[in-house]
């Protein structure tokens, strides 16, 4: 087993762990990995992403839906978003689907 993260881009798949329970609480998600009994919190825009990657989606696909839910330009979403989307991957909160 390889403890190395697997790099995503605009076109990986990707999904929630499995093993992540998470809650809301004001605005905010919070997250505990039960394998791990680690504690995660996001803030609204990256518990969106969350709730987006309730099916298997493509950092695409989750752009294009926060593009139609925030006021963002295009180049900014990306960045932004396939940040998020490697920093939940390394942390094991999202993994790559199929």
């Amino acid at each position: 087993m390889t403890n190395e993260t697997p790099e995503i881009n605009i076109e990986t798949p990707l999904k929630r762990a499995e093993n992540i329970l998470f809650s809301e609480i004001d605005q905010d998600k919070v997250m505990i990995d039960i394998e791990r009994g680690a504690y995660f919190g996001m803030n609204p825009v990256a518990g969106e992403i969350w709730d987006l990657l309730e099916a298997p989606l493509t950092p695409q696909q989750v752009i294009q839906k926060l593009m139609s839910l925030y006021e963002v330009d295009a180049e900014t979403c990306q960045t932004e978003t396939l940040q998020v989307l490697q920093r939940m991957v390394r942390l094991k909160l999202v993994e790559v689907a199929g």
